[in-house]
């Protein structure tokens, strides 16, 4: 077509929306009006329209700029403003949430799923309160504007900040779906996991917005499209996250997918032979540091080696077992154990948040139901037979002090448990200085 002069104008009706059917007999009766007047709809799209007039002396659609201030904030309130106002509560929520369910610092840093939510939530946050902020401002300026000056302050979009937005929401969701895959050992199950919350999010999309179109087709009103869409939005999200949660649990119950390597699961032997309902499982997972290491051979030789490695960028958590698998009672027949859990941190600013967190009483909550408390009473020891900067072990509420001890080195917290079953006697000097020589300072992984 050829070039030609035109006039085009926007022009803001509040009272659409993104539900409606088909455009409300108000909207369309001016439409109308506007087409009487020469001035000819583009396009719509909810409560945005743009006209266009070929004539060189158009008369303004809107004349009054208080007028046009009030319609766009209208509109503005109830699309944008509104929708901005759902998600910072979404997000406060959420992330409450996230802290909330981690009992200690050590818990929420080694939840690689549980930092990429808080990062996801806070940047989405971070937008909509500077969304707020600029809805709020233009308001106010506007308003002054057109009362005092006569003339409409235009909404202003800035090119930074939609670069910045868009920048700052790439890079949020390359690390928040990198994050559980920064473990220093990450399982199949990681994978798995990630893979499902990827399409949990992606079909609740497809469910949300697909229901919304189809009722439009159907010609629901907006109310009734609006009132089912929440509907089905709520529904759809439980059944989905439903699904999540029992993806997670059948993978947890597949050894080799959470990285156990030659796992057995074996027949419990409380119940006839060929019972495949009861079962147990012995991992044979290899371990930094064995009972042999520090005994030497035992009679015993059936022994459950586990190890699980969970983390993320900032805290790494290894967690060693050897354990006897499967008994009814104890015996002088079963061997000596060992359990011990480490704590690598990556930064040194959390060092300190870290210790602190293993001198704090954790508090186990359910409301309704239970709400008890588990002490850490540490006492000082010396650190100098294991080589650690400080040494503490784990006293009783009688005061007795059992085999637990809690060990600090330069980047690492060591938890270790000497045969958990017994107090037993203290380690000698010499499985000290192993265990800082292997667990203190040497290769985990």
């Amino acid at each position: 077509c050829k070039p030609a002069e035109l006039h085009y104008a926007v022009v803001y009706f509040s009272k659409a929306s993104q539900f409606d059917p088909e455009p409300p007999a108000e909207q369309r009766e001016f439409w109308e009006l506007c087409k009487a007047t020469g001035w000819e709809l583009v396009t719509n799209r909810y409560q945005m329209q743009i006209f266009r007039n070929p004539a060189p002396d158009a008369i303004p659609i809107e004349t009054d700029p208080v007028v046009q201030v009030e319609n766009v904030r209208a509109a503005m309130k109830k699309g944008s403003a509104r929708a901005n106002w759902c998600l910072l509560i979404c997000s406060l929520l959420q992330l409450w949430l996230q802290f909330r369910s981690a009992y200690t610092i050590r818990d929420f840093l080694t939840q690689g799923f549980a930092l990429s939510a808080v990062l996801i939530w806070l940047m989405l946050g971070i937008k909509a309160v500077m969304e707020l902020i600029g809805y709020y401002h233009w308001c106010r300026m506007a308003r002054t504007a057109a009362e005092e000056e006569g003339v409409l302050l235009s909404p202003r979009t800035r090119k930074w900040w939609q670069i910045l937005q868009i920048l700052g929401f790439l890079v949020t969701v390359a690390l928040a779906l990198s994050l559980p895959l920064l473990n220093s050992s990450p399982s199949p199950s990681t994978l798995i996991i990630l893979a499902a919350s990827l399409a949990y999010a992606l079909l609740l999309a497809l469910i949300v917005n697909g229901s919304r179109q189809l009722m439009k087709k159907k010609g629901f009103s907006a109310e009734a499209n609006m009132g089912f869409n929440i509907l089905i939005a709520v529904i759809g999200s439980l059944v989905l996250m439903g699904g999540l949660v029992w993806t997670g649990l059948r993978v947890d119950k597949v050894p080799s997918l959470q990285g156990h390597v030659n796992a057995e699961i074996r027949p419990s032997p409380a119940y006839p032979a060929g019972d495949t309902e009861h079962t147990y499982t012995v991992y044979h997972d290899p371990l930094p540091l064995t009972v042999e290491d520090l005994v030497g051979e035992t009679v015993y030789k059936d022994y459950s080696c586990y190890r699980e490695i969970q983390g993320s960028p900032l805290l790494t958590e290894y967690t060693y077992k050897q354990e006897v698998p499967f008994v009814f009672s104890i015996s002088e027949q079963d061997g000596p154990e060992l359990l011990y859990e480490i704590y690598e941190v990556k930064l040194d600013c959390l060092y300190e948040p870290v210790k602190q967190s293993f001198f704090t009483d954790t508090v186990y909550n359910i409301p309704g139901r239970f709400k008890f408390a588990v002490s850490q009473s540490w006492t000082p020891v010396d650190a100098a037979p294991w080589g650690a900067l400080d040494a503490y072990r784990f006293i009783r509420e009688d005061n007795t002090p059992i085999g637990n001890f809690l060990l600090c080195y330069a980047d690492r917290f060591v938890e270790i448990r000497f045969d958990p079953w017994y107090d037993g006697a203290a380690p000698t000097e010499k499985q000290m200085a192993l265990v800082g020589t292997v667990l203190g300072s040497g290769p985990l992984s």
